[in-house]
């Protein structure tokens, strides 16, 4: 069984007195998935109960943090130095967030499966302690990234701040997930309450794998158009309304086309009803659009 070695790194940076930033950048916001959220949660706890201000989530902190995690775990390396040379402040900078006007810090962590022992590796190490606990900080951005061909397999990034930035990420770099249409299976006609086994396959463009499990990594199949639409209407043993299926192969690697099985069902009513969907990796980005519905005809 494997057992990846543990290693942390941490940097704190200082810069001159805070001043006000406008918050007018385009809407491209960053969200956690659900061990990210952990580790915030986890870290704001801590600082109650030191009485330390609560770190407010920051989109563009968010995202920067994700780029470096993502950056470690894909090309297998382990620094506070991004492999194209930067620093933490010059990427917080690059994501929208007024990284050189305020405080500025950066735990890392490589090897730890959960938010909890992440946490605890960071307060058990004075240099991480010090970033934990600085009562400069009042934003935060966390990122987390897997890859089972790296050294640490899991990787884990939390960028802290001085200022609680009003501005949404403005995505300068890729996070790795993209997708392009591949096939799909045609039309059904249905008897209301019938039901079919429908079929859609992406295939990974981006440099990042889809693994199934893995929250923040995982390819789902979502609705769209609206995004996130609720199709009660159609859905039969979908994972929600709104999230159709994950892929039908636990790794889809880049070049490799994943494949996304599920059912509809005929609502009561006769009629065409239409169901547009997308690719997402939730708590990271929706994946590009080809444009894949189908016309579902109810006798």
């Amino acid at each position: 069984m494997f057992a990846a070695p543990r290693v942390l790194l941490s940097v704190a940076l200082t810069a001159c007195l805070l001043v006000a930033w406008p918050g007018s950048l385009p809407s491209a916001a960053a969200s956690l998935d659900p061990q990210e959220s952990d580790l915030v949660t986890a870290v704001n706890s801590f600082r109650a109960t030191r009485g330390l201000a609560r770190l407010a989530v920051s989109d563009t902190l968010t995202f920067a943090s994700k780029w470096m995690a993502t950056d470690m775990a894909v090309y297998n390396y382990f620094s506070h130095t991004s492999r194209d040379g930067r620093a933490p402040v010059q990427r917080m900078s690059d994501a929208g967030y007024p990284g050189p006007q305020t405080y500025t810090g950066e735990n890392i962590a490589g090897g730890y499966s959960s938010a909890a022992e992440v946490l605890n590796g960071w307060i058990n190490s004075p240099a991480h302690y010090a970033v934990l606990t600085n009562p400069n900080y009042r934003a935060i951005g966390v990122g987390r990234a897997y890859s089972d061909s790296s050294s640490y397999r899991n990787y884990w990034v939390m960028d802290v701040g001085g200022i609680v930035d009003a501005a949404i990420a403005v995505p300068p770099m890729d996070l790795g997930y993209h997708a392009g249409w591949a096939g799909q299976s045609p039309d059904v006609t249905l008897s209301p309450g019938q039901t079919a086994t429908m079929v859609v396959a992406l295939r990974n463009n981006g440099y990042r794998g889809w693994y199934r499990g893995y929250p923040g990594q995982q390819a789902n199949l979502g609705t769209a158009d609206p995004l996130d639409a609720q199709r009660w209407d159609v859905m039969h043993g979908w994972p929600s309304a709104s999230r159709i299926a994950t892929t039908t192969t636990a790794y889809v690697g880049p070049g490799q086309v994943g494949w996304f099985q599920f059912q509809v069902r005929g609502p009561s009513t006769p009629g065409r009803y239409v169901l547009r969907v997308r690719g997402v990796i939730d708590g990271a980005t929706w994946l590009e659009d080809p444009g894949v519905y189908w016309t579902i005809t109810v006798r």
